[in-house]
């Protein structure tokens, strides 16, 4: 977005140039755009043809002369119009229906590439509550309120010209609508787009609300928590009601007013053109054509209300999706890593990871990693120990690129992974967590997330060294068996071994374990233990340690305390000169499991 271009704008302007901008971005084919407004276009100038021949048939009912042809034309004009009229209204609703896919899926790939601290920041169900919701509003604008306000404009336009044929006098008198319908929709429509924006970000905390209790649903029961939940959402609610009385306040002063001064000017009309009938300077059937016309006119101008205050509340839900669509990316790919051949080149497993002076922190008064350098050596285990806190998870996070550095730099081999493309970098890794989250769906689809089109014989090795085989064969649907949501219909030693089964399929250069076997029984630990050992060999492996025999035969121990490192070593060296090691290894911190 250019700032100094719209600096000087209105605010108005800049959303009416967003909603137009954003709209045009994904437009179908003109050639189907053309198609659609001619429909429009053709029918509404059929339905200008309406009153004119109910004129002529009008007429030659007084005069007991009635034509055949007049009856067959009015009666052909009815029907193409009435065709004209369907097929308009689909060729627009595919119009509006491509151009909302067309912003659903920017929005939607603009939210994958967001980086995660955007997702720290931002409750899921705002975010979800723009990319449904909102669209949903400029939606129904489009399909619902545009091709009748098109269709309007033209009826009014086409009216008056044939009104202003029938008899200039009365057309006069019609006129007097206009400055009165803007007097009343132009201040109403700037009070809608305020309250229209409101309630759609309340809508979203709403639904951030929901998205938060669903997903923690069990949380909240266990913690007897109900009434908590019920007073916050009966408190978003009763504020979703205040914003939609606002609406209604506006819509029920808009409506009526705008009924009211057309309904007025018909009755004037028809008072007139009775008088000026019954002088004979006036035909009968001039009258009910000027009458037909009117209303042709006046449904228009009540629909412009509801058209105006639908493109504020459409305006408002731009405005959302603006902002979600300025959100930066992740870290763009730079033209180094595009290079032919940059994925090769680093992509070994031999290489080392390398921290260099490294310092971290989610705000800027609060740092939480300061001068980290370590270098973790491929087919060797370096282990990560200390208290809670000292930031063991957050050096896993910059390992990933979901944060970067404030300081220092992190290398594979000679190169800053800064400067790699992050979909090759991220496919060299494979991260095994306490929590081992799962995705709905089945135990292939979980084992084979992200890695599309992974070899079935690989799967079911994968899922065997795993020590996983055996209980997917035990299943009367096997692979295909639904795990559920986050994984709840399997215990967690069996989401355990699906994430290890996951990262060897992955095949990975850097392997990421924080505690990969802490829910395990001590059968299945000794087998998977065994697994990891395989798949650690020419990998650079780091591992967040909570037991000790977990890091018991590291290559090297690096403890972190307060965000520093305080020494690096093996086991047995770091018992003797390290105090804090030593205290937390007495302190059974490294809880063994009971024999």
């Amino acid at each position: 977005m250019n700032n100094n271009a719209e600096a000087g704008k209105p605010a108005a302007a800049i959303n009416v140039s967003q909603f137009f901008s954003l709209i045009a971005r994904h437009r179908p084919s003109n050639v189907l755009i053309a198609a659609a407004v001619a429909l429009g276009l053709g029918e509404t100038l059929l339905s200008l043809l309406i009153p004119l021949l109910t004129k002529n048939l009008v007429d030659e009912l007084s005069a007991a002369s009635l034509q055949t042809m007049t009856v067959i034309g009015l009666g052909a004009v009815f029907l193409v119009q009435t065709a004209m009229s369907g097929f308009s209204v689909y060729a627009m609703s595919y119009v509006g229906q491509h151009i909302i896919a067309g912003i659903r899926r920017e929005v939607w790939e603009r939210v994958l590439r967001l980086p995660v601290p955007f997702f720290d920041r931002n409750h899921s169900g705002e975010t979800m509550s723009r990319v449904t919701n909102d669209t949903n509003v400029v939606k129904d604008f489009i399909i619902g309120h545009v091709i009748s306000f098109v269709g309007g404009i033209v009826s009014i336009i086409g009216g008056v010209a044939l009104l202003l044929f029938i008899d200039w006098k009365m057309t006069l008198l019609m006129l007097v609508a206009v400055p009165a319908a803007l007097l009343i929709l132009w201040p109403l429509g700037t009070r809608m787009f305020k309250v229209s924006k409101a309630m759609q970000d309340e809508t979203a905390l709403f639904q951030g609300d929901l998205g938060r209790v669903l997903s923690d649903i069990r949380l909240v029961k266990a913690s007897l928590a109900e009434p908590l939940e019920r007073k916050q959402g009966n408190l978003r609610i009763t504020r979703l009601f205040a914003f939609g009385l606002q609406e209604a306040r506006i819509v029920s002063v808009v409506t009526p007013l705008m009924m009211s001064v057309m309904l007025l000017i018909l009755v004037l009309l028809i008072g007139y053109g009775g008088v000026r009938v019954a002088q004979g300077s006036l035909s009968g059937g001039a009258l009910v054509a000027i009458i037909l016309y009117m209303f042709q006119i006046v449904m228009p101008f009540t629909q412009m209300a509801s058209f105006f205050t639908q493109f504020q509340k459409a305006m408002g839900a731009t405005d959302r999706i603006r902002e979600l669509l300025d959100e930066a990316e992740e870290q763009p790919e730079p033209e180094k890593a595009a290079m032919d051949g940059a994925g090769s080149t680093w992509g070994l497993a031999k290489s080392a990871l390398a921290f260099e002076q490294v310092g971290f922190g989610y705000s800027e008064d609060r740092p939480l990693l300061q001068g980290i350098s370590f270098r973790a050596e491929p087919g060797q285990v370096t282990a990560f120990v200390g208290p809670s806190g000292t930031g063991k998870t957050t050096l896993f996070s910059l390992i990933e690129r979901f944060y970067h550095p404030v300081s220092g730099t992190i290398r594979y081999g000679e190169q800053p992974i800064g400067e790699l493309r992050l979909e090759d970098w991220r496919s060299k890794i494979a991260y095994v967590s306490q929590d081992s989250p799962m995705m709905a769906g089945t135990i292939r689809h979980n084992l084979t997330y992200g890695l599309e089109g992974a070899d079935e014989a690989r799967m079911k090795e994968a899922a065997a060294r795993a020590n996983l085989a055996g209980f997917i064969e035990s299943l009367p649907l096997g692979y295909e068996t639904e795990v559920g949501e986050r994984g709840v219909k399997l215990s967690g030693g069996q989401r355990q071994r699906l994430a290890i089964a996951r990262a060897i399929l992955r095949d990975p250069a850097i392997l990421l374990l924080d505690e990969a076997t802490a829910h395990l029984d001590s059968d299945s630990e000794q087998l998977v233990q065994e697994a990891l050992q395989q798949l650690m060999k020419a990998r650079t492996t780091l591992v967040i340690a909570h037991r000790l025999s977990t890091i018991r035969g590291a290559d090297k121990i690096i403890v972190l305390e307060k965000g520093e490192i305080t020494g690096q070593g093996k086991h047995a060296q770091l018992m003797e000169s390290h105090e804090l090691y030593g205290k937390l290894v007495q302190q059974q911190f490294f809880a063994e499991p009971s024999p």
